[in-house]
């Protein structure tokens, strides 16, 4: 696996085909996605692959060469990609989120709070004193919707699947929708976002 990082917008060329996909969008959004393409450019070639176009599919993920999964996120401060080989990989999510309160509404929209796994892993954090909790499931949640997209041929939603945290860096996952899956999945609290990543096992 290659991971590739900035702390501000960088500048590059985009293909005619990754142009498209922000032809209307702001100033600000436009950057932010020519910086993921450039990240990704450099980590393809990090796994010695030739580094072309990654355009957009019509749900807005990056399309990948054949052999190849992946990731982008956007946050305050960070960019970032991490892509690897399908042989190794059936996907890999990665995302970055501001670790603060979540509005109100939006923890149980993503998680699954009558899970007594779910409920536990957010109390644990507290305890140990990590900081916003729910914006850290947000995060992982994130992560493995990105990994199994492309995977499992299809969108199961941030609350598509279970996600226990636990206060040791990881987490451990179940399907709520979809097909049943499994992978490894880890999280930390740095600067002041919640960043998590989780790799898709094949079964």
């Amino acid at each position: 696996m290659a991971v590739e990082t900035a702390g501000h917008d960088l500048e590059g060329t985009l293909a005619d085909d990754e142009r498209d996909a922000v032809a209307t969008a702001l100033p600000g959004r436009r950057a932010e996605f020519t910086t993921g393409r450039v990240l990704a450019r450099r980590a393809l070639a990090a796994l010695g692959i030739a580094a072309g176009p990654v355009p957009a599919a019509r749900s807005g993920a990056p399309t990948w060469p054949a052999g190849v999964v992946g990731s982008i996120t956007h946050c305050a401060g960070l960019r970032a990609c991490a892509v690897g080989r399908r042989d190794d990989h059936a996907g890999i999510g990665i995302d970055a989120t501001p670790a603060r309160p979540l509005p109100h509404g939006v923890l149980a929209r993503v998680a699954d709070l009558a899970d007594a796994s779910v409920v536990a892993g957010l109390e644990a954090l507290r305890r140990s004193g990590v900081e916003s909790p729910d914006s850290v499931l947000l995060a992982a949640a994130e992560a493995v919707a990105k990994a199994r997209s492309a995977a499992h041929d299809g969108w199961y939603g941030i609350d598509g699947a279970h996600i226990a945290l636990d206060p040791d860096g990881t987490f451990a996952v179940g399907a709520r929708r979809g097909p049943t899956f499994a992978g490894t999945g880890r999280w930390v609290v740095d600067e002041g976002r919640a960043l998590a990543g989780f790799t898709l096992a094949d079964h």
